[in-house]
């Protein structure tokens, strides 16, 4: 009876034991039986990518960091912060920048290839990665929507399995596993909540972090360590590296915490399989290393700004998207205090009685501030106005008669003239113009003097630090005009 009482539980804690190291020894030797196609196919895996190492400005620049040679790109938004993702061929010599609609764009040793999604109404695309088996020749790879989508393309067979979040633009991003091989591929998606879920038969992870809200940032895999589970690291947006899967723990170099700065990750190549490191990309452009990878310079930040889009290696990528609310960065010029609306003190703020805020409903507001700032009321801001509860309907809509500044006149004009415009801001008035958006909707810039014979001078309170920029610039928020507030 002893042996029988022992016996039963022993045998059925064996077999569930059993069955997990088949299910996880199935992955790793997928996972080495994938490498060893590779290797039939002459793929190698990843250069050193220490020397391969580069950063996506939000413009569509791309920045060597370290010694990484310089690397051509095919195109570049000067005023517009629409490239959202770069991504590597394993050798290091090109890849591609893709823009929010899902357009990709060569750089490098790389050749013009379509994504085979565009979507000009919606910025959507999310990520890029290259295939193992990519090339300047063979540039497969896949494109992540916000919904959770995978797009192939190059080449690139499709993939199967993958989770969707119709509508909800959660998916932050994805990456392969090394053993991917055109016959079968395989990797995870990571969700801003921190999910990790598994596409193309790709064995289920362990012990990865979860948020109750939009936190992650990033995902590695770790390669050439033999255990029974899949190993690797999530990002979360203040810089933590959270490991999964039994990954050892590692010790970034930064943190933020509380703060939406981390953008994205990469792991190091050349790393010891017992001592995994790599290096984080934070929203000002600046690299820092984690765990045993060395220390790397960037060749260009943007200190305060948020415009660093993307850290991407030898055989890897990245991408991020603009943040909502913006860092609190007072600034201004000769003409004035230069006021955004999405400003961190003021973003949140009850516009009037109604229920919307600053960010989202704020840009006269905003403008309104910056005509009081040029006139010498250095006290008012957008937060001021907008405590006025007697200023604005329910609607947080602005009554004409609030569109006043002591001591001077104001005019309002529907469906100006230009030429009534020119005159105005040529003798030195400041004038709002409120314009309708193709995409629908009204926005609010303030114009602040003559750029040439046909173009003005612009402070925009959505567009990230956009004081004195050219109002025929190539924006997001530009439209018709339909109203004109010129103070005399």
């Amino acid at each position: 009876m002893l042996v029988r009482g022992w016996k039963l539980p022993f045998v059925f804690g064996l077999t569930i034991i059993v069955a997990l190291l088949m299910n996880s020894t199935g992955a790793r030797d997928g996972a080495t039986l994938g490498m060893i196609k590779n290797a039939a196919l002459g793929v190698r895996p990843p250069v050193d990518n220490q020397n391969h190492l580069y950063v996506l400005d939000g413009w569509g620049r791309v920045h060597p960091v370290g010694a990484s040679p310089a690397l051509s790109s095919s195109t570049s938004w000067p005023t517009k912060d629409i490239a959202y993702s770069l991504a590597l061929f394993p050798d290091g010599t090109g890849g591609y920048v893709m823009d929010g609609w899902g357009g990709l764009h060569p750089v490098g040793s790389a050749h013009p290839v379509d994504s085979g999604v565009y979507w000009p109404g919606w910025i959507g695309a999310r990520e890029i990665v290259m295939a193992p088996w990519s090339s300047s020749a063979n540039p497969a790879g896949y494109l992540l929507d916000a919904d959770g989508g995978i797009h192939p393309f190059g080449g690139a067979p499709a993939i199967a399995g993958n989770s969707t979040w119709p509508g909800e633009g959660v998916a932050r991003a994805f990456v392969l596993t090394p053993g991917s091989t055109p016959a079968h591929v395989a990797g995870y998606t990571l969700e801003g909540d921190g999910g990790v879920h598994p596409f193309g038969g790709a064995a289920p992870v362990i012990g990865n972090a979860r948020w109750p809200t939009d936190i992650a940032r990033g995902i590695v895999l770790l390669s050439g360590r033999r255990t029974f589970f899949v190993q690797g690291y999530t990002l979360d947006y203040s810089g933590a590296i959270h490991p999964f899967g039994g990954a050892p723990a590692v010790t970034p170099s930064a943190q933020w915490p509380g703060q939406d700065m981390a953008d994205s990750m990469v792991s190091w190549t050349a790393a010891a399989a017992g001592s995994p490191g790599g290096w984080v990309l934070d929203r000002h452009g600046e690299v820092h290393v984690w765990g045993s990878a060395p220390a790397l310079a960037a060749s260009q930040t943007w200190p305060e700004w948020d415009i660093a889009r993307g850290l991407a290696g030898a055989g890897s990528g990245g991408g991020s998207t603009e943040r909502l609310i913006l860092e609190a960065r007072p600034s201004g010029d000769g003409w004035g205090s230069y006021y955004n609306q999405r400003d961190a003190r003021w973003a949140s703020a009850q516009v009037g009685g109604a229920t919307y805020p600053v960010w989202k409903i704020g840009c006269l507001i905003s403008d309104l501030a910056m005509v009081y700032a040029h006139f010498g009321y250095k006290s008012v801001t957008p937060a001021t106005i907008a405590a006025r509860s007697g200023w604005f309907d329910l609607h947080g809509a602005m009554f004409n008669s609030a569109l006043n500044v002591p001591g001077h006149t104001t005019v309002i004009v529907r469906d100006p003239d230009l030429s009534w415009i020119r005159a105005h801001v040529a003798a030195g008035h400041p004038v709002i113009v409120g314009m309708n958006l193709p995409t629908g909707g009204t926005h609010f810039v303030t114009l602040t003097g003559l750029n040439g014979a046909s173009d003005f001078w612009t402070n925009d309170p959505w567009e990230q630090n956009a004081m004195h920029v050219p109002f025929s610039g190539d924006w997001f928020d530009r439209g018709p005009i339909y109203e004109a507030i010129a103070f005399l």
